[in-house]
């Protein structure tokens, strides 16, 4: 790995959720490798979470079983230079994008994750 890498996300904030703790650890370790600050929490858990984001990085099961009105909830609690924290949906392989778009996520990445295009994906959101 490039040393590059490891400062490409520096001074990013992203709130990573999901219900499974094993995949919780490892998002936030691909992106805390690659300099982002992380709070990785459940969904029950992540209204609360004090960070103020950048980008929300969210299981879509974990989000659906949550409530229609979470992502908007914490997207409106983490309202970032006055513009929606944008939202990366983690889908099960063969999700249908009109479902990830209508639950309000800007882009989806299929599980299991690949750490190269959830960097890529947080850096480009970020960067909006």
């Amino acid at each position: 790995m490039s040393g590059g890498r490891l400062a490409e996300l520096q001074g990013i904030h992203v709130l990573v959720i999901d219900n499974d703790q094993l995949a919780r650890h490892f998002l936030r370790s691909v992106l805390e490798f690659s300099g982002a600050i992380v709070t990785a929490a459940a969904a029950a858990d992540a209204i609360r979470a004090a960070l103020i984001a950048d980008v929300i990085v969210c299981d879509l099961v974990s989000a659906e079983m949550a409530g229609t009105e979470f992502l908007s909830q914490l997207q409106h609690l983490h309202v970032r230079l006055g513009r929606t924290v944008p939202a990366i949906a983690l889908v099960p392989i063969g999700a249908r994008s009109a479902r990830v778009r209508a639950s309000g996520f800007q882009m989806y990445l299929t599980k299991p994750v690949d750490g190269d295009e959830l960097r890529a994906a947080v850096l480009e959101l970020a960067r909006h």
